[in-house]
């Protein structure tokens, strides 16, 4: 595939510039629709708000798999000079998301290239909403995972020697929950 790393390089910087809140990627959702249907990767009806799923077949008697990645921004303030910086006032890919969809767009545009040699299906999941955690609820909701093996959720980490693969059995990373505490009792004082 001709200039692969310069095109998602490319591609990179540009949803850097331009990031979207969760549930907001409608221009990051048409833009990586574009890029898939120039390399004529199969896009799945779903009915989705914003991300969207591609599927890559090959040999349809081998496993089907799953490939994550996410696509929203966080809503800080971007403080860099760097020439791709946010041109969003109070948005910015400070969690690496950008870096996700075009490293998942990147995968499938070689799996495409390995089509007629792949043993199964690969769906590629770009997942919106992220940060709020609602975003897997919605793809989950579209049935889309229910025939799926495995799934492979990707995450940046920046402790890893390029070009190497960090993976496990189960949970990798931790999440961030919510949760309210009520304590109810007689006045005391704060430390005991």
């Amino acid at each position: 595939i001709n200039n692969l790393e310069k095109k998602l390089i490319d591609v990179r910087q540009n949803f850097h510039m331009h990031p979207e809140l969760s549930n907001e990627e409608f221009e990051t959702t048409k833009t990586i629709r574009k890029l898939l249907n120039e390399a004529q990767i199969c896009i799945l009806d779903l009915p989705l708000t914003t991300g969207l799923v591609a599927e890559i077949t090959g040999n349809k008697e081998g496993p089907i798999i799953a490939i994550r990645g996410d696509i929203d921004a966080l809503p800080i303030s971007e403080e860099t000079d760097l020439d791709y910086k946010s041109q969003i006032l109070g948005k910015m890919h400070a969690c690496g998301h950008d870096f996700h969809a075009s490293v998942i767009l990147g995968v499938a545009y070689l799996l495409k290239h390995q089509e007629s040699k792949l043993s199964g299906t690969v769906r590629i999941i770009f997942q919106a909403a992220e940060e709020t955690g609602h975003g897997a609820e919605e793809v989950l909701a579209t049935g889309v995972l229910s025939d799926v093996d495995a799934i492979f959720g990707l995450h940046s980490a920046p402790g890893l020697e390029v070009g190497s693969l960090g993976t496990n059995v189960g949970p990798l990373y931790a999440a961030v929950d919510r949760f309210e505490v009520e304590i109810e009792g007689i006045g005391t004082h704060a430390s005991s």
